[in-house]
C-alpha cells in the first residue's frame, strides 16, 4: 500500500460499512449523472448546429430558385410589352415590378444567410451579374416605350438574353457552392458527432474502471476483516479460547470481532469451570467416572514390576431409589455422602476412586495376590455398611460389590469397570454381597440379550410352538386335561427349553407377549377339538407376575373367548406362589375379574412361596398343584411323605383340587394316591407333546 493511500485505509476502517456503501453508491450516482449531463449538453449542440445546417441549406436553395423564377418572369413579360394591346402592356408592368421585388427579397435572404468569406464572394458574383441583366432588361424597355419594337427585339434576343444566362449561370454556381459547403458542414457535424462519441465513451470507461476500483476498495475493506474474524473464529472453536482476533477497525466487523473475543474469553472460563465441575462430583467431592477412568489409567501405568497386579471393586448402594422415595433426595444424598466418606477414608492415597453415578462407586488398587482381592472387598463392605442417622431416622447403609481382575479380566481401566459393574448387576441379582466377575456369565447375558431381540420376531413370525403335557384324574384314571408349555423353535438355535428365554422375558417384560400368543393358541386349540366334536377337556397356561398385575388381561382373555365362542371353564391359568408374594401390587382383584369370566385358576409350584394360609383362603383359586420338590423320592421318606399329606389335606379342605406335579415313577404314583391327590402330571402319565402327537396320543389312549 503506497504511503498516500494509507491515510485513505485508515479512514475507511473508521466509518461504518453502511457508510462507506452509502459513499460509494452516491460516488457512482454523481458519475453517472455528470455523464448523462455532459452527454445532454453535447447533444443538445450538436442538435442545433444540425438545425442551422439544414435551415441555411434551405433559405439557399428557396432564394436561388426564387432568383430563377422571377429573372425568367421578368423576360417573358417584356415580350408581353412588346404586344401593341395597351392594357396587356400595362398589367406587363405591374407583373415585372413584382418579380424584380421577389428578385431583391431573395437577394436580401442570401446576404443575410451566407457568411463572409468564399461564400459571399459567390453571391456578389450574382449580384453583377443580376446588374447587368437589369441595365440590359432597362435599355429593351426603354426601346419599347419609344416603340422601338425592332431594336428592343434585336436587344432582347443577344444581350438581355446573354446577360439572363449569365445570371443562371452565376446563380446555378452559386447553388453548387452551397451544397459543397453544406456537404462539408455536414462532415464535420459528422466528425463532431464521432469525437463526441469516442469521448462520452471514454469517459464511461473511466467512470467503469473507477466505480470497480471503488467496489473493490470497498469490498477488501470488508472481507478482509471477515477472513480474519472467520479464521479467529476457527481456532475458537478448535479450543482454542486463548487466541483474540486483531481489531483496527470501529466498523460493524470491528465490533463483532471484538463481540467474539469477549465470548471466547467467556467460553474460555465456563469451560474451565466446567472441567472442574465435570471431574469432580459437586454431592460427594469424589473423581467422576471419565476422572476415576484416568487416575486408574495412570496407576495401572506406573504399577512397580513386583506389583503387576489390581482388582477394580464397582460398589453400589442398595434401596437408595426407595429412601429418595419415601424419606426424600435428602435423605438419599445422606446415605451417598456417608459411603463417600467411608471410601475417602480407605482408599485415600493408595487406590484410584470416585463416584459414577447414582449410587454407584468404584475403587482400583494395586495387590499382589488376587485372592486379596476378596480379603479388600469384604474390608470394604465392612467398613462402608453402617447406621447412619438422619433427622432421628436410623437408615442402614447395606453395598453390592462386583470384582474384576487386572489384567486377567481386561487390559485397561475403562473396560475393567465395565466388567465389575456388570459383576456388581450379577450380585445383586443374587443378593449375594459380593460376586467377581466370570466371562461365561457375561456370554449368557448377551445371549439372553440376543435372545430378548428375537423373542419379538419369534411371536410374529410363528416361531413359538404349543406342547401339551396330560394331567389324570387319579379316581378315575382318564385324562381330564393339559397343561399349555410354550417351545421355541429358533431359526439359528434350534429347540429352545422354557428356562433359557421365560425367565429374561419376565424380567424384561416381553413374557405379556408370549402369554398373548399362548392365551390365543390355548383358545384356538379349544375352539378347534369343540368343532371336532373331541371329548371336552381343560388347557391350563401359565401367566407371570406381570400378568396379574395387568388390568386389562380379563378384558382381553373374555374377547378372546368370545371371538372363538369357548366355554370359559374349559381354559385354567396358572400362577406360581412365587409369583403371587412377589407381586409388586395385591393381584386379588385382577384374579376376581378373571375367576367372574368363568375361568378356573390353579396355584403352581405350590409350597416354595412361603404364602400364608391366611393368604391362600382369600385368593379365588380352584386347584392347587404340589411342586415337585415335594414329590420327588416321596415314596421312601415317612416325614415327606407326612408332609404331602399334610398339604393335600389343607388344599382339600379348602375346597381345592390337589394336583401332584413330576411324578415319573410308579412308587412316587403310589405314593401321592396314598396321600388323597385328585390328579397327577409328570413324565409317568405322558412327556410335554405337541398338539398333533398329543391328539395322536389321546386317540391311541
Amino acid at each position: 500500500m503506497t504511503p498516500s493511500a494509507r491515510p485513505l485505509s485508515r479512514l475507511s476502517r473508521r466509518l461504518r460499512i453502511r457508510t462507506r456503501l452509502g459513499l460509494a453508491f452516491a460516488l457512482l450516482l454523481l458519475l453517472l449523472l455528470a455523464l448523462a449531463a455532459l452527454s445532454m449538453y453535447r447533444l443538445a449542440g450538436l442538435s442545433e448546429a444540425l438545425n442551422r445546417i439544414v435551415d441555411e441549406q434551405a433559405v439557399v436553395r428557396h432564394s436561388v430558385n426564387e432568383i430563377n423564377r422571377s429573372a425568367e418572369a421578368a423576360t417573358r413579360k417584356l415580350l408581353v410589352l412588346m404586344s401593341p394591346d395597351a392594357g396587356l402592356r400595362v398589367a406587363a408592368y405591374g407583373d415585372i415590378a413584382a418579380a424584380s421585388e421577389r428578385l431583391d427579397d431573395a437577394m436580401r435572404r442570401l446576404s443575410l444567410v451566407l457568411p463572409p468569406g468564399p461564400r459571399s464572394e459567390r453571391l456578389g458574383d450574382v449580384r453583377e451579374r443580376l446588374a447587368a441583366y437589369r441595365a440590359s432588361y432597362i435599355a429593351v424597355r426603354d426601346l419599347i416605350e419609344g416603340d422601338e419594337f425592332q431594336a428592343a427585339r434585336a436587344l432582347l434576343g443577344s444581350d438581355t438574353e446573354a446577360a439572363l444566362s449569365q445570371l443562371v449561370g452565376a446563380i446555378h454556381q452559386l447553388a453548387t457552392s452551397e451544397d459543397r459547403a453544406g456537404t462539408a458542414m455536414a462532415r464535420e457535424l459528422r466528425d463532431q458527432i464521432d469525437a463526441d462519441r469516442a469521448g462520452v465513451l471514454a469517459l464511461c470507461l473511466s467512470a467503469l474502471v473507477g466505480g470497480v476500483l471503488l467496489a473493490v476498495g470497498v469490498t477488501r475493506s470488508i472481507t478482509a476483516p471477515l477472513k480474519r474474524a472467520e479464521a479467529g473464529a476457527e481456532r475458537i472453536a478448535q479450543g482454542q479460547y486463548g487466541h483474540r482476533i486483531d481489531v483496527d477497525a470501529a466498523d460493524e466487523v470491528g465490533h463483532m470481532a471484538s463481540a467474539m473475543n469477549t465470548m471466547a474469553a467467556a467460553v474460555g472460563e465456563r469451560e474451565a469451570e466446567l472441567r472442574q465441575l465435570a471431574d469432580v462430583d459437586l454431592l460427594t467431592g469424589l473423581p467422576q467416572r471419565a476422572r476415576f477412568i484416568a487416575d486408574g489409567d495412570r496407576l495401572l501405568a506406573n504399577l512397580p514390576e513386583r506389583e503387576q497386579l489390581a482388582v477394580l471393586i464397582c460398589i453400589d448402594v442398595d434401596r437408595l431409589k426407595a429412601v429418595n422415595g419415601v424419606l426424600g433426595f435428602e435423605a438419599g444424598d445422606a446415605l451417598l455422602q456417608g459411603a463417600a466418606a467411608k471410601i475417602r477414608t480407605l482408599f485415600e492415597g493408595v487406590a484410584a476412586y470416585g463416584r459414577l453415578a447414582g449410587g454407584t462407586f468404584a475403587a482400583l488398587a494395586p495387590v499382589l495376590r488376587l485372592d486379596h482381592g476378596t480379603v479388600l472387598a469384604a474390608q470394604l463392605r465392612e467398613e462402608v455398611e453402617h447406621k447412619l442417622s438422619w433427622q432421628g431416622q436410623a437408615l442402614d447403609l447395606s453395598v453390592s460389590l462386583g470384582v474384576a481382575h487386572w489384567p486377567e479380566h481386561a487390559a485397561n481401566t475403562e473396560t475393567l469397570l465395565r466388567r465389575a459393574e456388570q459383576a456388581m448387576f450379577e450380585a445383586k441379582r443374587l443378593r449375594q454381597p459380593v460376586a467377581v466377575y466370570s466371562a461365561d456369565a457375561e456370554a449368557a447375558r448377551a445371549l439372553h440379550l440376543s435372545l430378548l431381540s428375537d423373542l419379538a420376531t419369534a411371536v410374529q413370525q410363528d416361531q413359538l410352538r404349543q406342547f401339551l403335557q396330560p394331567k389324570r384324574c387319579l379316581r378315575t384314571g382318564r385324562i381330564t386335561g393339559a397343561e399349555a408349555l410354550v417351545r421355541w423353535r429358533h431359526p439359528q438355535r434350534g429347540w429352545l427349553p422354557p428356562a433359557e428365554f421365560i425367565p429374561f422375558a419376565e424380567r424384561s417384560g416381553r413374557i405379556r407377549q408370549v402369554t398373548d400368543w399362548m392365551l390365543a393358541r390355548a383358545v384356538r386349540t379349544l375352539a378347534d377339538w369343540a368343532a371336532a366334536g373331541r371329548e371336552p377337556l381343560s388347557i391350563a397356561v401359565n401367566i407371570s407376575t406381570l400378568d396379574i398385575q395387568d388390568q386389562t388381561l380379563p378384558a382381553r382373555l373374555a374377547a378372546l373367548l368370545v371371538q372363538y365362542r369357548v366355554d370359559p371353564g374349559q381354559l385354567q391359568l396358572e400362577v406360581t406362589e412365587t409369583g403371587l408374594m412377589a407381586s409388586g401390587t395385591d393381584p386379588i382383584s385382577v384374579l376376581h375379574a378373571l375367576r367372574s369370566w368363568g375361568v378356573s385358576l390353579a396355584i403352581d409350584d405350590f409350597g416354595t412361596g412361603q404364602s400364608s394360609l391366611a393368604y391362600l383362603q382369600h385368593l379365588p383359586v380352584d386347584e392347587l398343584k404340589i411342586d415337585r420338590s415335594f414329590v420327588q423320592d416321596v415314596d421312601g421318606d415317612p416325614r415327606r411323605q407326612a408332609l404331602l399329606k399334610s398339604i393335600v389335606g389343607v388344599g382339600q379342605g379348602l375346597g381345592l383340587t390337589v394336583t401332584a406335579e413330576g411324578v415319573e415313577n410308579e412308587r412316587e404314583l403310589a405314593a401321592v394316591q396314598a396321600c388323597g391327590c385328585d390328579l397327577v402330571q409328570g413324565y409317568l402319565v405322558a412327556r410335554p407333546m405337541d398338539r398333533p402327537d398329543f391328539e395322536a396320543w389321546r386317540a391311541a389312549g
